[in-house]
């Protein structure tokens, strides 16, 4: 066989081989790794455009408000601190596994970045939810829609969790779209966009 044609059956058979695992596995296998969520990003149009556009890396953040559960206002980003902000619902079964390594995140964080959970649904049922999973980071509220916060930050795909790093002058740094693999991935994450 020549050797075009063996990296043709190559290349064919690796194609086949994404394709059946993603039909099995769905996108989430991909979006764990770094090059998934580049070509998600690049290649999936999103179904919410934000409105002046949203955020990209190393661009400001607008600020933008949401409401904690006892229904105070508060506007983020904080200026002066960074923060892991992560975007969840009662609903989403990926969000749920994510939430003790947010809280273990959150709890090693001596004071260096703040860890700020946003509830993409009525309030009721992400307290629910935080009755069952306790968290020691702020958790906030606000409706789920093609104008929330997390199509700002460049979730136009409504993809939960969804997770971004601002810096401490307000600049989005960097966003994870959809779980990470685990709480090593989420801790190697945020280093490297702290470093």
């Amino acid at each position: 066989m020549k050797p075009l044609k063996v990296l043709a059956a190559a290349l064919g058979a690796a194609v086949l081989g994404l394709a059946l695992g993603l039909f099995i596995a769905g996108p989430g296998v991909l979006l764990r790794t770094d090059l998934g969520q580049a070509l998600f990003a690049r290649f999936v149009p999103p179904k919410y455009p934000a409105p002046g556009g949203a955020a990209q890396p190393g661009q400001a953040v607008r600020p933008f408000t949401v409401h904690g559960f006892d229904a105070r206002p508060r506007t983020l980003p904080t200026p002066g601190r960074w923060q892991v902000i992560n975007y969840w619902a009662s609903w989403c079964g990926p969000c749920r596994l994510e939430m003790p390594w947010l809280d273990a995140v959150h709890a090693d964080s001596r004071g260096r970045y703040e860890v700020v959970g946003i509830a993409l649904e009525a309030p009721e049922a992400a307290q629910s939810l935080l009755q069952e999973i306790p968290v020691r980071f702020s958790q906030h509220h606000e409706p789920a829609g093609p104008a929330d916060s997390s199509v700002l930050l460049g979730n136009g795909w409504g993809v939960l969790p969804f997770t971004v790093l601002i810096d401490p002058q307000g600049r989005l740094v960097k966003r994870h779209i959809g779980v990470f693999a685990g709480e090593a991935q989420l801790r190697d994450w945020l280093a490297e966009g702290m470093e």
